[in-house]
């Protein structure tokens, strides 16, 4: 049922030379000139005066930080020599590690570090698997034509079948390292593999299949049939020495919207080429947006049944142009700011998004109109870099109207 050779046809890894050079050892010190006996004597004269310096040192500070009766010194992680410090994070950081910083959700582990999978959006995949338990999901062109590919994070969520695994893009690597994940991913562009080659980003490549990480599937053709599971996708972060922990401080998020405060039922749709048109159909009964692809209800290949239906759809106006160097590739413009609109609870939220330029490492932030970080309802959040030439508009029972953020 499985072949767990890499498949031939993917790019190649890139070779890169580091420097080798040995370090140059540092040379002798002489104490200066004179009989040998005395420069002894010498010697240990200016190590016993840099002692008893060091002991006249130590002994002041020990006497300024002694805890008194006016000062005392409380054993709390919060507070110190210092006293207590505005904005300690202990507290308020463990009453929110019950939740997952990707979708405000409660589970096992929230606290584990994210794992992004690069995922097919091609019709021959169809339903992919995975999908219903992400956490998060980003979706981008791969092509100046706009054929779409996505990235499926988990951080809660454990699917037992996961794919076709694709190959890796630079920008997609971006994003996953604004959300501290490790990246899997079947092969990669040319972009995708030198920054990977060369330490810039952690991830786990089925062309060289670590720790049995990913297997083929003998009903679909390759490059297609690639598969994984988070069981096996974590085993290998551990075994491969990553770090578990996130360091991701999550989005803020807040419960669902009181019935009477939804928006009525709508839908929106993002008009990408044939196959790849996608549109959301909100429910305010279930406040989620059932996901269509080209028309076709999506469910989750893991069981043929599970609709996929985010709480939030997160919408980034992005350009989207040829990339420099070989292989045709395209890059987004998802790094900077630009037009946004957030749909939750049935209704729109107008206003932009950034993410810093220079550090990788800064996830994208989506800001309302008065310049306020967005709040987002619990459960799955969908983001999708949509360039401006590209439709995006929104149906409602009340309005019908198109969106030109």
């Amino acid at each position: 049922m499985s072949d767990n050779i890499p498949s031939s046809g993917q790019e190649q890894k890139p070779q890169v030379h580091l420097n080798t050079t040995p370090p140059v050892p540092m040379s002798g010190v002489s104490l200066g000139g004179g009989p040998k006996w005395y420069q002894n004597k010498k010697t240990l004269g200016l190590i016993g005066g840099i002692v008893a310096l060091l002991i006249v040192i130590g002994l002041g500070v020990y006497a300024a930080m002694r805890p008194t009766q006016q000062d005392p010194l409380v054993e709390d992680d919060d507070k110190g020599i210092f006293g207590q410090l505005s904005g300690a994070g202990d507290r308020e950081e463990d009453a929110v590690r019950d939740i997952s910083g990707l979708s405000g959700m409660k589970c096992e582990h929230p606290t584990r570090r994210p794992i992004g999978v690069m995922l097919a959006g091609d019709p021959i995949n169809r339903p992919i698997s995975g999908f219903a338990k992400a956490d998060l999901v980003l979706e981008m062109p791969v092509l100046t034509s706009d054929v779409t590919r996505l990235t499926a994070f988990y951080q809660c969520g454990e699917p037992t079948d996961i794919g076709s695994v694709r190959s890796a893009r630079h920008d997609y690597l971006f994003m996953a390292e604004g959300f501290d994940a490790i990246l899997g991913h079947w092969g990669g562009s040319y972009h995708a593999l030198n920054r990977i080659a060369a330490g810039e980003f952690q991830t786990i490549n089925a062309l060289t299949n670590p720790y049995n990480a990913f297997f083929r599937k003998n009903t679909l053709p390759a490059p297609y049939n690639g598969f994984t599971t988070y069981e096996r996708l974590w085993n290998a972060l551990s075994q491969l020495g990553y770090r578990q922990e996130t360091k991701f401080k999550g989005y803020e998020f807040k419960d669902d919207a009181a019935a009477a405060e939804r928006g009525t039922t709508g839908t929106l749709t993002i008009g990408w080429p044939g196959q790849f048109r996608v549109s959301y159909e909100y429910d305010p009964a279930t406040n989620r947006y059932q996901r269509f692809w080209a028309g076709v209800k999506v469910v989750d290949g893991e069981d043929n049944t599970t609709p996929v239906a985010p709480s939030v759809v997160a919408i980034m106006r992005a350009e989207n142009q040829l990339a420099d160097g070989p292989g045709g590739y395209n890059e987004m413009a998802i790094e900077g700011e630009g037009p946004a609109v957030v749909y939750q609870d049935g209704k729109e939220i107008k206003g932009t998004w950034k993410k810093n330029v220079l550090f990788k490492n800064d996830p994208v932030h989506f800001m309302n109109e008065s310049g306020n970080e967005i709040t987002f309802t619990r459960g799955q959040v969908w983001i999708m870099a949509v360039e401006p030439s590209i439709a995006v508009t929104w149906e409602s029972a009340a309005t019908t109207a198109p969106v030109t953020p």
